[in-house]
């Protein structure tokens, strides 16, 4: 898949969710009054949920950013107009910044050292709003209002303005190069829909409809992250074995296979480290990624991998594998030490074939292009041979 097109389908689902509550929100006068009634109580309640499926599968980033986002709402609903309205003030300058902080933090468990130093630093955050609404200073007040822009952006400050501006174009620089891609571009459209909460603070529902929108976006993400640990592979970033055996369920009359795995591979790690054989693994998975013919290449394990072509007969997927051969063959690889960089080459051996009316299941098929990948490897390694 390439870098556009994992963009875009990244963007997709999340801009989506967004924009389905805008039109519900935009024909809100057309909507019986109770469906509003119950969005409150359908934002708490989808709070918790999020709350507790992060915290069930370790993905504490969500907590840190659900939390001060229900905070926020509740300041908005019982706080009294002034201090409601400085809590406006500083959630659209602190939160933005808040979102773009936890999107980089990696995930260290809530209750490592690290985890530990998130939990005093969003306490800090908390305790330093709520010292400011209850001891409010004007001088701060009168250099936040700065103005910036010739445009008026009322309710927001201008300075707010400007910071969502600066955490728009750092996440769209992870989205562009590709860094937490998934998580890159749900946050930008977090932030889109936190703004527009506020923009629109003074329309009927809308603040209420916009916090549920993100929350949405959020417990989306959490069942996105959940498919990818259960049917992913972390290091490579390609489809795992547990995928693999779905999609297989799924084969139609006709179908072909290759098994192939990395020439030399054990030595390699002997000679220049784990950490530089994962970054092998990397590169030749990012050449399966690519692999033509509607193949769909899987990690299988260690370094094997596995590709299926549906609808394809041996001579079809062999040509598309032999092509992914050459072209792995001829990548080069730097590998670094302390006083060089040495270029190396990488090579693949692989078997390939088809099922047939003998074969029981696809793990009848896969056998076979196992034993054809044995041959290849016995037939001198960097080749392709038919099962």
């Amino acid at each position: 898949m390439n870098q556009f097109k994992a963009i875009s389908l990244n963007l997709l689902i999340p801009l989506f969710i967004a924009a389905l509550f805008a039109v519900i929100l935009y024909y809100a006068h057309k909507m019986p009054e109770i469906l509003f009634d119950i969005v409150v109580y359908l934002f708490y309640g989808l709070t918790l949920l999020v709350i507790w499926v992060s915290w069930h599968f370790n993905r504490n980033r969500f907590i840190f950013v659900i939390i001060p986002l229900i905070l926020i709402y509740l300041g908005f609903e019982y706080f009294s107009a002034k201090k409601a309205t400085l809590l406006f003030l500083y959630a659209s300058m602190f939160y933005p910044l808040h979102l773009m902080l936890f999107l980089v933090f990696k995930e260290r468990g809530l209750f490592s050292f690290w985890g530990i130093l998130k939990v005093i630093f969003v306490a800090s955050e908390i305790a330093l709003v709520l010292y400011l609404l209850y001891y409010p200073k004007e001088s701060i007040e009168t250099y936040l209002g700065i103005k910036l822009f010739a445009a008026n952006f009322y309710p927001l400050k201008d300075l707010s303005i400007a910071i969502g501006i600066f955490v728009l174009f750092v996440m769209l620089a992870l989205i562009l190069f590709g860094r937490y891609l998934m998580y890159a571009t749900s946050f930008f459209a977090l932030l889109l829909t936190f703004y527009a909460g506020l923009y629109f603070l003074k329309t009927p529902h809308a603040t209420e409809v916009a916090f549920l929108a993100f929350t949405t976006i959020i417990f989306v993400l959490l069942i996105r992250e959940s498919y990818r640990l259960a049917f992913y592979d972390e290091l490579t970033a390609l489809p795992g074995r547990r995928a693999m055996v779905e999609d297989m369920a799924k084969l139609g009359r006709k179908y072909s296979l290759a098994m192939c795995d990395i020439d030399f591979f054990k030595k390699f790690n002997d000679t220049y480290g784990h950490d530089t054989g994962d970054e092998v693994l990397k590169m030749v998975a990012s050449k399966f990624k690519e692999v033509s013919g509607g193949g769909k290449a899987y990690r299988y394990g260690g370094e094997e991998f596995v590709i299926l072509f549906p609808s394809k007969d041996t001579s079809e997927s062999f040509a598309h594998v032999d092509t992914l051969r050459q072209q792995i063959a001829t990548t080069p690889f730097s590998v670094r030490n302390k006083s060089s960089t040495k270029k190396i080459y990488i090579n693949i051996s692989a078997g390939v074939t088809q099922n047939s009316q003998k074969d029981k299941d696809p793990f009848a098929v896969m056998k076979r292009a196992d034993d054809a990948l044995y041959k290849a490897k016995k037939a001198g390694r960097n080749q392709v041979i038919k099962g």
